[in-house]
């Protein structure tokens, strides 16, 4: 399981890196963002802001992995539903 996670993501990384004209100066909003790595992926191809949208539990320790890698000036992590 974690070796296809692993492709997954690198995947995702790959093809939003390649298409980094469509986050250039862009604000993001990732719902259901988990971990957030996908916010952070954002932010590698150039997005300005992301808005990390996470209703469980896993918003806690998303805020923490973005503070942890100096991210937290770009990536908002909201914890809560995104119709709230």
């Amino acid at each position: 399981m974690l070796q296809l996670d692993y492709v997954r993501t690198s995947t995702y990384q790959s093809a939003m890196l390649q298409n980094s004209i469509d986050f250039k100066d862009k604000v993001v909003v990732d719902v259901g963002a988990g971990s957030g790595i996908l916010s952070v992926f954002a932010v590698q191809a150039g997005a300005r802001k992301v808005y990390a949208i996470e209703a469980s539990s896993m918003a806690v320790h998303c805020q923490k992995l973005i503070k942890s890698n100096k991210l937290a000036s770009k990536i908002i992590v909201i914890a809560g539903k995104v119709e709230e």
